[in-house]
């Protein structure tokens, strides 16, 4: 928006318009000068040497009333007033209804009451001093008050009372001017102590404690949460009080040991101001104290927070976020080995399938079967089948294991007996003279799943026939001590590398000396899981080339 400003010079007055071009309104004239007049002709009636032409733009301020009651019609009064107080800071306006001038006067900081005759208006300087927002001054003009009669207007609420003679003193200027400047700074300290009550009952309604401080680093503002955390000294925490002299009254009331860590850390945090620091009480709860410079300079925000909780469950979501990703690793690894197992074992069932389906063939063609003849082949038929019965098995023990399904049944068994019934199976199969057992030191029966260990033997049987030499020798032995059991199964076969040992046990892993014999890579793992469950141990002692043992330990699950 443009605004012209008009300076006129006539008989010795100041006036001042402000006129708004685009709204075409005028703004901040005397209410004479508006009423019932021509604003051209008045314009027209100045000597065009006496005005001046500038460009004004005018900030919005509170709006400022300068009031005069009582005026005569040529209002007098208000031209006289407006020829000293003339400014785009307040506005002057003749008023001629009581309940206007009692509504305005909140906004005045200046009212005129021009007293009758009959002095009528005497009692209107009681009813605008009395009310609550009144900041300004009550003056009445009296032509005929003598001085007892004036001291009878103070009396009656008006701050001063003033002839027309009065008027004509140039000391009056003075004074007008100096009152009206002093209702203005009332005004604004009574605006701010308004915002001041308002930011305190909203800072008060706050839930969080902090400490509002000044530019010199004292106390303007504590919140009742922080009082309540600091009940000895809340107190004490009062307006102007240096922050450091607040942190030395309020970390002993903290059992904050001055050389300690926290001191240290909170001294140099308030000190400087800046950021924030954590610190753990005795209580074992951690806060956290931090500063934010607030706009313009004009001081800093302190807030004080618990974030036992936050760090505890931020610590619980790194360890949760670090667990999903571990198990995010291993899903990765295990559907990859999966792929590989899936591979594997397709091949190895073809392959026990496939000797079955040739021997079976074979006997189907022959006419006349040769015994001895019929007798191989049907070992090596149920030598297949027994291979595809082990390894369903393991896969099927090795799954129920993976989901949680498999728990131990501990109950008294044999164990010796079920050792020799597995090796001679195994004799059979395999070869009669390469299998050998003791088991005379086993102290029967034995409280163990049965089931369990039945995989578990014919497992490391199987392995030790499939990984052995040409010359092979496989020994079993079985002993207790008290409670304790002893299974060993040793052969002779091709061994394992050392530095594969400690991933013997992995599902689906196969040492590199087994490469071109057929397995799955979940015996081992299978094994290993069963006897954890029924609370034991393996240890695995091997060379290469010179073979391998498998020691178990256990103890009977009664005891």
């Amino acid at each position: 928006m443009v605004f012209l400003s008009f300076r006129i010079y006539g008989q010795g007055a100041l006036y001042t318009w402000i006129r708004g071009c685009q709204e075409n309104q005028t703004r901040y004239l005397p209410d004479y000068l508006l009423a019932g007049r021509n604003f051209s002709s008045n314009l027209n009636a100045v000597n065009n040497d006496s005005m001046q032409y500038t460009p004004f733009i005018l900030n919005r301020k509170p709006v400022r009333y300068v009031l005069i009651y009582g005026d005569d019609p040529e209002r007098s009064v208000g031209k006289l007033i407006w020829s000293i107080l003339a400014s785009p800071d307040h506005e002057l306006k003749n008023i001629d209804n009581i309940q206007d001038l009692i509504d305005y006067s909140s906004s005045s900081i200046l009212t005129i009451i021009v007293m009758d005759q009959a002095r009528k208006n005497i009692e209107l300087g009681q009813k605008i001093s009395s009310n609550p927002g009144f900041v300004g001054e009550v003056i009445a003009f009296d032509d005929v008050a003598d001085l007892g009669g004036r001291m009878d207007l103070m009396a009656k609420g008006f701050d001063q009372a003033f002839s027309r003679e009065s008027l004509e003193q140039q000391s009056f200027n003075t004074i007008l001017l100096k009152k009206v400047e002093k209702a203005k700074n009332r005004q604004v300290n009574l605006i701010m102590q308004e915002e001041y009550r308002r930011f305190r009952a909203a800072l008060t309604a706050s839930p969080d404690a902090f400490i509002v401080l000044d530019s010199d680093r004292r106390i303007f503002f504590v919140s009742e949460h922080y009082k309540r955390a600091y009940p000895n000294v809340g107190k004490h925490l009062v307006r102007g009080l240096p922050i450091i002299e607040a942190f030395e009254l309020g970390r002993v009331e903290q059992g904050i040991v001055e050389g300690s860590e926290n001191y240290e850390k909170l001294s140099q945090f308030w000190r400087q101001l800046n950021g924030y620091v954590e610190f753990t009480m005795p209580d074992e709860r951690t806060w956290r104290i931090k500063a934010a410079p607030l706009a313009d300079g004009q001081g800093t925000i302190i807030t004080t927070v618990d974030v036992t909780d936050v760090l505890a469950n931020k610590k619980e979501l790194e360890i949760k976020s670090a667990q999903l990703a571990e198990a995010l690793h291993k899903e990765q690894e295990s559907s990859a080995l999966q792929k590989q197992f899936i591979g594997m074992v397709s091949h190895e069932f073809r392959t026990p399938l496939a000797i079955i389906d040739g021997h079976a063939q074979m006997l189907e063609r022959q006419e006349k079967l040769d015994p001895v003849n019929v007798k191989a082949r049907c070992k090596t038929i149920r030598s297949a089948v027994s291979r595809l019965v082990h390894m369903m098995e393991s896969v099927l023990s090795s799954n129920m294991l993976k989901t949680g399904h498999m728990d131990p049944d501990p109950a008294p068994f044999n164990l010796g007996q079920l050792i020799t019934e597995l090796c001679t199976e195994q004799a059979d199969l395999f070869r009669q003279d390469a299998i050998f057992w003791d088991v005379s030191g086993l102290k029967n029966p034995v409280v163990l799943d049965s089931k369990m260990m039945t995989l578990i033997i014919s497992n490391l049987l199987s392995n030790a026939v499939k990984f052995s030499s040409d010359n092979p020798r496989i020994d079993v032995t079985a002993r207790s001590e008290g409670d304790a059991i002893t299974i060993s199964v040793a052969d002779n076969g091709i061994g394992i590398p050392d530095n594969e040992i400690p991933q013997i046990f992995d599902r689906y892993f196969r040492a590199t000396t087994s490469t071109g014999i057929p397995g799955s890579g979940i015996g081992l793992n299978l094994v290993k899981s069963l006897v954890s469950l029924q609370k034991g141990s393996i240890r695995v002692e091997s060379r290469v080339g010179q073979g391998t043992t498998m020691t178990l330990h256990l103890r009977n699950l009664n005891s």
